[in-house]
Order: structure tokens, then C-alpha cells, then sequence
């Protein structure tokens, strides 16, 4: 499968990840977006302070309206996005940005539809939300969760929301 950008980014080279502006969609610039060996996300791992399990969990499962996973043996809460698990691992406090950041992501990024409706949503529950802004991979905004990770909330165009997500080649900035 090819996936190519406009002329006006024909510098890049092949195998090169290509974030075309004139288009609003993110696009690689390679003969094949599929690796021998990777071909998609099992899940993410975020972490959050043991004494806000139960703001975390509301803020998922009831905010987000994701799907709660029960992984045996697994401490902490699981949930379901689209095809991909969320993993949330309890810490003991203290620990500081640089002790998370080392523990596990510190960005979640979830492709929504109606990211309006999700602020308006969000602020409802008084969630930590920023303004949506129109960006090139399409319109966003930025929550954090109870306990502290920046979630991307990211609606894509329509013409690229149409392709199921494991098909959509995409490039976050971290």
C-alpha cells in the first residue's frame, strides 16, 4: 500500500515520515506504511497517583465513555479505545514528573469524533480542557486526566475518519 504526499513534498525521502499542511492529513512518504515485524498498538501505559484511582476510572469510563477491561493479574485499570487497550498503573506519591515520565508515557493520543461536544463534555465534569484548535492532522484538544497525563483528543477530517484506524498511517508530535 503506497501512501503519498503532495508534489510539494517530493524532497522527502522514501521511508520518511511526511506531515503534508496543505492537505490537513498526515501521510507517509514510503513504498510500503506496513513493517515486516509491526502492525499495530497492543496498548498504552499510562500512570496516575493511587489515591486518584477512582477519579481515573470515572474519568475513562464515564467522561470518555471507554469500555473498562478486567486483565487478570494486572494492578490498576484497563480500558478499551477502539482496538486498543489504555493501561493505567497506579504509583505511590511522592513521585515527580521526572519519576513518571521514566514510569511510562506522559501523552495519550485518541482519535474522537465530535471534539466539541467531547470538550463541552469534559468541562461538564470539570475536567482540565484547552480550547479545540484546528491543527493539520485535523481539530484538537488537550485534557488532563486525574492524574496528570495530557490527553491529545484529535477529530480527523472526514475523509480520513472514514478509514478504520488500524489503516490510517499517523504521526503524532511528542
Amino acid at each position: 500500500m503506497t501512501h503519498s504526499c503532495s508534489s510539494a513534498l517530493s524532497h522527502v525521502p522514501a521511508g520518511s515520515l511526511a506531515m503534508p499542511t496543505d492537505r490537513g492529513l498526515c501521510a507517509w512518504e514510503a513504498e510500503s506504511a506496513a513493517s515486516e515485524f509491526v502492525y499495530g498498538v497492543h496498548h498504552v501505559q499510562l500512570s496516575y497517583p493511587q489515591r486518584a484511582q477512582q477519579a481515573v476510572e470515572r474519568f475513562y469510563g464515564e467522561v470518555l465513555g471507554l469500555a473498562r477491561l478486567l486483565v487478570p493479574g494486572r494492578p490498576g485499570l484497563s480500558f478499551l479505545a477502539g482496538g486498543q487497550r489504555i493501561d493505567l498503573l497506579p504509583y505511590r506519591e511522592p513521585a515527580g514528573a521526572a519519576a513518571r515520565a521514566s514510569a511510562g508515557l506522559v501523552q495519550l493520543a485518541l482519535v474522537v469524533r465530535d471534539v466539541d461536544g467531547l470538550h463541552q463534555r469534559l468541562q461538564a465534569h470539570g475536567a482540565l480542557a484547552l480550547d479545540v484548535a484546528l491543527v493539520s492532522e485535523g481539530r484538537r484538544c488537550y485534557a488532563r486526566d486525574p492524574g496528570g497525563n495530557l490527553v491529545e483528543l484529535l477529530e480527523l477530517p472526514a475523509t480520513l475518519a472514514a478509514v478504520p484506524p488500524a489503516a490510517q498511517p499517523q504521526v503524532h508530535p511528542s
